[in-house]
């Protein structure tokens, strides 16, 4: 109200002195009152005292625009049941359009990476148009790749989007861990054959490529992570040179990082790119769930010792931090997402780094328990995202067939380690589906999208929201 009295006793000030100044011409003959208004113009005006608003206008015109304003802040809708909506994608184009590992956003489309489901590994991609409906399923396509150009192309674990092609991450199949990267062209149509390509890169500069989880794209090269578990981790990192032909052995480069710093750093599930540099998410090394990070800087060369590093950050915190699963950046922190530290325990242990501080630095790491935020069992998540002043965790499985929807966000303008900083949410049954067991997530610029895994069931949240 401070601001009102300001600005209302300024316009009537100049309504005062507008009013004792356009008279009109009246040929300079004065009279008795005019004079008078002048005198009083001319006195010193006492500005030790700022006039109540009541005195200008009247009391009861402040009591009105008063009560005419609702100051109440807006609900937030992230506990609004209303905010999230939920649309049956199993069955899009006549296909199996179920089980998908991770999503992949290029500006307009989500496209859901092909993994498996419950008959086995497949190649059914899946994309969204956001221009679109959600729940119309006119804004669904969907395709099947397998076979592209000969190879057998089927078990994808997300990718990335260099603003043309989309690269989904060679993961499994039937039969072994491969590296037959799958590729889209969005210049052509989603469901044309044409549109699709598919490159074996399983031996690169002698090495022996298999098994990838993600990708991401530095505006020129695309990286994908090698991944970890028992028997398959392996370190050795897979890129593509986007300005060289797809399907040229000479486009394709391979570092194996399985040594760097000393350490065992193998077994990685994600990456993320903040600044000049790409980050590994530690998982399992072979052996065991492992909380060692690797780093590589893009700006030195790739198969340069120097170029790569890493550090143990299992004991940030005093908290036993290991068993990844993916990563998101906000442009200065990267927030690795919680899974499990054994083959039946998971967690809700998240581990951040702040980018402006040394890497190997111990100071510039921090750990928090989020795993039993407002009372629910809010642990073992893969994936997250970035969307305005919170981060979004995508909720996956506490076991084998245990799926679960504990949504988790942090308030990133409130302090990392403190509760207070950290909401969770049920979504499990919205719009009357079973909305359990995601395994992909992206920010289109207001909603948050879930990609399917154990069914067909895509989940979106509406940030903007409003009763």
């Amino acid at each position: 109200m401070r601001v009102l009295r300001h600005v209302m006793w300024a316009v009537s000030a100049l309504m005062i002195w507008v009013g004792c100044s356009s008279g009109g011409d009246k040929g300079n003959v004065e009279t008795a009152s005019e004079a008078d208004a002048v005198g009083d113009l001319a006195q010193p005006v006492d500005l030790s005292r700022e006039p109540e608003v009541s005195e200008l206008v009247g009391a009861e015109q402040v009591d009105a625009f008063e009560t005419s304003l609702d100051l109440t802040p807006a609900p937030d809708p992230f506990k609004i049941e209303g905010a999230w909506s939920a649309y049956d994608a199993g069955g899009v184009g006549g296909l199996k359009t179920e089980g998908y590992f991770g999503m992949i956003w290029d500006g307009r489309y989500a496209y859901h990476a092909p993994c498996r489901d419950t008959a086995g590994f497949h190649a059914r991609a899946l994309r969204y148009d956001s221009k679109g409906e959600f729940k119309d399923s006119g804004s669904w396509e969907a395709y099947d790749a397998a076979g592209t150009d000969g190879l057998t192309a089927v078990g994808y674990g997300g990718g990335a989007s260099d603003g043309r092609y989309v690269y989904y991450a060679p993961f499994t199949n039937e039969s072994s861990r491969h590296a037959e990267v799958l590729r889209y062209d969005s210049q052509g149509g989603f469901a044309e054959a044409a549109s699709w390509a598919a490159h074996d890169a399983g031996l690169v500069d002698g090495l022996k490529m298999m098994g990838y989880v993600d990708a991401v794209f530095d505006g020129r090269f695309v990286y994908f992570s090698p991944f970890g578990y028992d028997p398959f981790a392996h370190a050795r990192v897979l890129r593509y040179d986007t300005q060289g032909d797809f399907k040229s052995a000479e486009s394709w480069s391979a570092y194996d990082a399985g040594t760097t710093s000393g350490m065992n750093t193998r077994g990685y599930y994600g990456l993320v790119m903040e600044g000049d540099f790409v980050y590994f998410v530690p998982f399992h090394d072979g052996t065991e769930f492992h909380g060692r990070v690797l780093r590589y800087n893009t700006t030195g060369d790739f198969d340069s010792e120097s170029s790569w590093s890493a550090y143990d950050a299992a004991q940030t915190g005093g908290l036993d931090n290991r068993g990844y699963k993916m990563a998101a950046s906000d442009g200065r922190y990267v927030y690795f997402v919680p899974f499990r530290t054994s083959t039946s325990e998971t967690h809700g242990r998240v581990l951040r780094l702040d980018s402006q501080g040394e890497f190997a630095d111990a100071a510039s790491w921090s750990a928090y328990d989020a795993g039993a935020t407002e009372g629910l069992n809010s642990q073992a998540y893969v994936g997250a995202v970035c969307a305005g002043d919170h981060v979004y965790f995508c909720p996956y499985s506490y076991g084998a067939v245990s799926y679960h929807s504990v949504m988790l966000r942090l308030n990133t303008t409130s302090p990392f380690a403190e509760a207070q900083s950290w909401q969770a949410f049920d979504a499990h049954a919205i719009d009357g589906l079973d909305t359990k067991g995601y395994k992909g997530i992206v920010f289109d610029g207001r909603y948050v999208h879930f990609t399917p895994y154990h069914n067909g069931t895509a989940l979106r949240f509406d940030t903007q929201h409003t009763p």
